[in-house]
């Protein structure tokens, strides 16, 4: 009876042991489909708030905490106040009301996250991850299907995430976390920084240009960090794997019509005004629409995600997208811009708080790759010039604030160690 009892209580076991990181990366795993990754979220939600609740002077003295509120407050405080006047009440207070459970969430990741080896095991987690989604991403592109059949179209990677692509956005921000596993799982060897060839390859595949600018901001605020901790010997094995990614990437231009097209366009945004509209994907008619509703709402904003509901009030006559009878775009496809227009002044002020947080920490990950390489991802996703998915919908606030309790518990982690 003892064996069998032993036998049960050992995975359960396990389980309680491993939650905390098991929750995390499951979280991260199922950003390739449309909603499930907020299952594991709302459950570590759940648990956070539980945490708030039966230890409330524990949460308040960690510092940790406090920094993780700190960020928080910079972002959420403007959503309240641009529920003033917001053109669609219902939908932004519904926004600005759930925004909390990212603040739970983050909380529990802190408070459980932070026991010895949990966030080197999701890190190996997320490694795993990343280096699936790029196999089963060149499987799609090399055979026109990926693993589980779904179809390579129109010239742009989605592997997993089909028929969404955000397949080159996620892995380009999560590029310097799984960099920096790879450095630490066998810091004798130099060649598993050859990872980083089929991670460019596939991010440019993606076709997604905001992925390609999120790639190089994250390596750039990630690899000095990293070149100046390494022997000359690894940076020359560094150096190497770079000049190869820029060779691959331009076999790639040269023999994939649909890369070279697109990098074509984005080349065309320096010539005639025709050029520049496709080279934006038609974004210009989104950002002179941005322009004319914030003249009017320059103090508070219109609400979060209220852009879409008063597109057609402030957009032209010959809006391309009024023209074609739409209603018009979700989000001003640009974070300043979308800051700026639903929470105003004060959003822009909140965010810049914010970011400024953000380069701190980076700053100071200059002594710890570790957080360098948390910060870097989060430096590349928050962008103000990137062109993603909203900054305030539920699928981006929730990755981001993934992150960003995993960057705040790394910056301490270093600290402390």
């Amino acid at each position: 009876m003892k064996m069998t009892l032993d036998s049960v209580g050992s995975p359960g076991r396990l389980i309680a042991d491993n939650h905390a990181w098991l929750l995390v990366a499951a979280a991260l795993l199922l950003l390739s489909t449309e909603t499930l990754s907020l299952v594991p979220q709302v459950i570590m939600a759940a648990l956070g708030l539980y945490h708030v609740g039966r230890y409330p002077d524990a949460v308040y003295r960690d510092s940790t905490v406090r920094v993780l509120v700190g960020l928080f407050l910079c972002l959420w405080l403007p959503q309240l106040v641009s529920l003033i006047g917001a053109v669609n009440l219902a939908r932004s207070a519904k926004i600005a009301a759930l925004y909390p459970l990212y603040l739970f969430c983050g909380i529990f990741i802190l408070r459980e996250l932070a026991r010895p080896g949990n966030l080197r095991r999701l890190s190996l987690a997320l490694l795993a991850v990343v280096i699936f989604w790029c196999v089963d991403g060149l499987v799609q592109y090399a055979n026109g299907k990926n693993l589980l059949g779904y179809p390579y179209q129109d010239g742009m990677l989605s592997g997993m995430f089909y028929p969404k692509l955000r397949l080159g956005i996620i892995l380009a921000v999560l590029v310097p976390v799984a960099l920096e596993t790879v450095r630490n799982v066998n810091r004798d060897s130099l060649f598993p920084w050859l990872l980083l060839i089929p991670f460019t390859v596939v991010v440019l595949l993606s076709g997604r240009r905001s992925a390609w600018l999120m790639l190089i901001i994250g390596l750039s605020a990630y690899l000095p960090l990293v070149v100046l901790s390494l022997s000359t010997r690894a940076r020359y094995i560094i150096t190497g794997a770079l000049c190869v990614s820029v060779l691959l990437v331009g076999w790639v231009y040269f023999y994939s019509p649909d890369i070279n097209r697109r990098i074509d366009l984005l080349t065309g945004m320096l010539s005639n005004e025709y050029l520049a509209e496709k080279a934006t994907s038609r974004r210009t008619p989104i950002w002179d629409t941005a322009y004319n509703m914030l003249q009017d709402n320059w103090i508070n904003g219109v609400g979060p995600r209220g852009f879409r509901y008063a597109y057609r009030t402030y957009a032209d006559e010959d809006n391309y997208f009024v023209r074609r009878g739409q209603e018009g775009q979700t989000h001003p496809h640009m974070v300043f811009l979308e800051i700026a227009v639903e929470t105003g002044v004060i959003g822009l002020v909140g965010f810049i708080l914010f970011y400024i947080t953000l380069l701190r920490y980076w700053w100071r990950g200059r002594h710890s790759t570790i957080t360098g390489a948390w910060t870097a991802t989060l430096l590349a996703g928050t962008f103000p010039l990137n062109a993603h998915l909203a900054f305030y919908g539920s699928y981006w606030s929730g990755f981001m604030w993934l992150l960003v309790s995993c960057a705040v518990l790394a910056a301490a982690s270093t600290r402390a160690g």
